[in-house]
């Protein structure tokens, strides 16, 4: 068993510190944001300091450029603006600044990372378009050198750009894989990115001596030529064809769901009309920036071959399409058109984007289990195998209602009456737990296990497995779902589809065998809620051990009892299987917060640096009521058995510690439970597509699909 004694101790020193360390805290409502400075400028004047800064970058770095193009003389600079400038060169410059402000608009407004960069694709295609620049002013001034040095810069930075492109647009496409259940499509993407990357760098590489010594076409020149003219645009084109056949699955997908949709609820055509009107608008953006890619390399392939000069009207008037296109294309692509007219976020304070708060690493160190006595590790790595598939589940909750339990309510019944009314009189003529009863008493390891208070209805007890089975952040349409048999039915096809019906959870009501501890009493006499006749109680007669019931180990603690491995049973699973996570089911009151057992659990394996998912029944309960756990302590929780907590406090010699820790743990602001929540629920919904294309492929997958959208919040 863990001793909590070192944790807290430690914790201690290190809440200690990190409260001398912290920035300033500002309030608004019930939410605190920590800011990095101590001030705030007012929005209109934070937008005319940002306004003047992106003016004096855009036009510094633009003076600069050109002397580089003149080595510094200002003389040649006027000369040819006076001599030579004709109005395609004017027409560049003007793209060129068009480019210059696009570049620092989309910075201004980069509140995500995704923004951020995009935001430096558009500085890229900037510099690009200045550099073609400073190259015609040198080749008119006699530059050669330099010329040839820019012309050399120019191709670089070009391949430079479809690359970034190309990774703009897989970071785009990152939540759409899931989404098409489809994850084999971005490795492929990504290993012919990495080929393009590598032909990239062996090209450049080429053209280094090249540059140093002019007048020989080499050996290294023609790798240069293959690798740029030859095998990236190869890339480059099948890379393009997967994701144009991506857009196009995407566009159907939605074009379907809205045919099935049709006229059953508004907020379900609603979702479905906005989301494809961004997947058309991204989609559009993505066209016209590769077309435009396409069009300039067209040009400077045919300016290599003496078709056309580099300096001529039509690669000139390309290089312009490039610049304004890509400006356009890549701010409908990142979604940075939504910002238009709004005032730019402050990049100095992390309270507009919890993506830039600073967040440590989940710790994948596991402990050594200690072991207890032989018999103690048996019963442990039994109690360890009482997985329960999510098929089984499903299996199990058509049956309530029916055959088992008749006075089921799905709103109503907890699942503490569950388990009383349901799992006990199922299980008590074996007089083992519902998963050796389903699993014919055969090991069935977990990849899950689930922390939630039997308090919370059951219902939602099972919609939180099956919204983690299918990836969602919170389980309220699921929860939905499970309130008819046709919903049920829909349900249960559409994680066929997905593939995770066989998904394995530990759930405590199904894994302890409740006849070897709490069948043969109900001793706060509950009741049943509907028929308010008391819980029945079980005549099994199968000998019961708790806490303290003989025989114990050298700690005091009863051998055969299921109740107190807990931390053990979760040491030897995280030991056995380094990707074992904790699913935590949050009650829509939030009361799972304070009890006992589900706290220990909670810190138990955060300790032993497990993943912990975060299930809750919708965003506005969690913000609405957040509040109340500011004030979390160990010693006003509870749980069903006094002794359990005697024993939960017992193991904590600290408490004040012990609390702060805890507090910690659900809401710091840079790595509690909540705030990974808010991360990942931010970012689902910043990619409001692909989490409506996702039901909308499981709804138009399965027969019963249109319950999906008649039950749509």
């Amino acid at each position: 068993m863990h001793d909590w004694r070192e944790t807290s101790e430690t914790s201690e020193t290190e809440n200690t510190t990190d409260s001398e360390t912290e920035n300033t805290v500002e309030t608004s409502g019930s939410c605190q944001v920590r800011s990095l400075w101590k001030f705030k400028l007012d929005p209109s004047l934070h937008r005319c300091w940002t306004c003047l800064g992106a003016v004096c970058v855009i036009v510094l770095s633009s003076l600069g450029t050109l002397l580089i193009g003149a080595r510094g003389d200002m003389g040649d600079i006027s000369y040819y603006l006076r001599y030579h400038a004709d109005m395609d060169f004017l027409i560049l410059m003007a793209c060129t600044a068009v480019a210059a402000c696009g570049a620092m608009w989309v910075w201004c407004h980069a509140s995500t990372p995704h923004l951020l960069q995009a935001s430096g694709f558009l500085v890229l295609n900037w510099i690009e378009g200045l550099t073609y620049t400073s190259w015609i002013i040198a080749f008119f001034s006699g530059n050669i050198e330099t010329g040839y040095f820019l012309l050399d810069l120019k191709v670089v930075l070009h391949v430079c750009e479809i690359v970034m492109l190309q990774i703009l647009v897989q970071n785009r496409l990152q939540s759409i894989w899931p989404a098409l259940n489809q994850p084999r499509c971005g490795v492929w993407l990504n290993r012919i990115l990495w080929a393009e990357l590598a032909l990239l760098t062996l090209g450049t590489l080429a053209l280094i001596p090249d540059a140093i010594q002019r007048g020989k076409l080499g050996i290294l020149m023609y790798i240069a030529l293959a690798a740029f003219a030859l095998f990236i645009p190869c890339c480059f084109v099948i890379w393009m064809l997967l994701v144009f056949a991506t857009l196009c699955r995407v566009l159907t997908i939605f074009h379907a769901a809205q045919q099935m949709a049709q006229g059953v609820s508004f907020e379900s055509g609603k979702a479905l009309r906005r989301s494809r009107r961004a997947a058309l608008l991204q989609g559009l953006g993505l066209v016209i920036s590769l077309a435009s890619t396409c069009t300039l390399v067209l040009s400077f392939v045919n300016a290599l071959l003496g078709i056309v000069d580099v300096a001529d009207t039509f690669t000139e008037l390309a290089q312009c399409v490039n610049l304004v296109t890509h400006t356009i294309g890549v701010i409908l692509l990142s979604g940075a058109y939504r910002f238009w007219g709004r005032v730019a976020e402050n990049h100095t304070s992390t309270d507009s984007c919890s993506c830039f708060k600073s967040v440590r690493p989940v710790r994948q160190v596991r402990p050594t289990r200690e072991i207890v006595g032989s018999e103690w590790e048996a019963i442990t790595q039994e109690l360890a195998g009482r997985g329960i598939s999510v098929q089984e589940l499903l299996l199990f909750y058509r049956r309530l209602g029916k055959d088992v339990m008749l006075s089921y309510r799905p709103n109503v019944h907890t699942t503490n009456d569950v388990v009383r009314q349901a799992i006990i009189p199922m299980t008590a003529a074996n007089g083992s737990s519902y998963a050796q009863l389903v699993n014919r008493g055969e090991p069935k390891m977990p990849q899950k296990m689930v922390t939630h208070n039997w308090s919370n209805l059951f219902r939602d007890l099972l919609a939180s497995v099956i919204a983690d089975a299918l990836e969602e952040h919170t389980f309220e349409l699921v929860s939905a779902l499970l309130s008819d048999e046709v919903g049920i039915n829909a349900l249960e096809q559409m994680i066929q589809v997905q593939g995770n019906l066989e998904d394995v959870y530990w759930i405590c009501a199904f894994a302890v065998n409740q006849h070897s501890g709490i069948c043969g009493a109900n001793p706060r006499a509950d009741v049943d809620p509907v028929t308010m006749l008391p819980h029945p109680v079980c005549s099994c007669g199968t000998p019961k051990f708790f806490n303290s019931t003989p025989p114990l180990n050298q700690h005091g603690e009863s051998i055969h009892c299921e109740m107190n491995k807990f931390d053990d049973m979760m040491s030897f699973l995280a030991c056995r299987d380094v990707s074992f996570a904790e699913v935590v089911a949050v009650d829509a009151s939030l009361e799972l917060f304070s009890r006992a057992w589900c706290m220990a659990e909670l810190f138990e394996a955060h300790r032993m640096g497990m993943t912990q998912i975060l299930l809750v029944r919708n965003k506005d309960t969690l913000l609405r009521r957040q509040h109340m756990l500011e004030g979390l302590r160990v010693q006003d929780m509870k749980a069903s058995r006094q002794q359990d907590v005697d024993v939960i406090l017992a193991k904590i010699p600290n408490k004040d510690a012990f609390n702060q820790r805890l507090r910690s743990l659900i809401l710091d602001r840079n790595v509690g439970l909540l705030t990974a929540w808010k991360q990942a629920d931010s970012l689902q919904q910043i990619e409001q597509l692909s989490h409506v294309l996702k039901w909308a492929r499981l709804s138009t997958s399965v027969e019963d699909g249109l319950q999906v959208w008649q039950n749509w919040v």
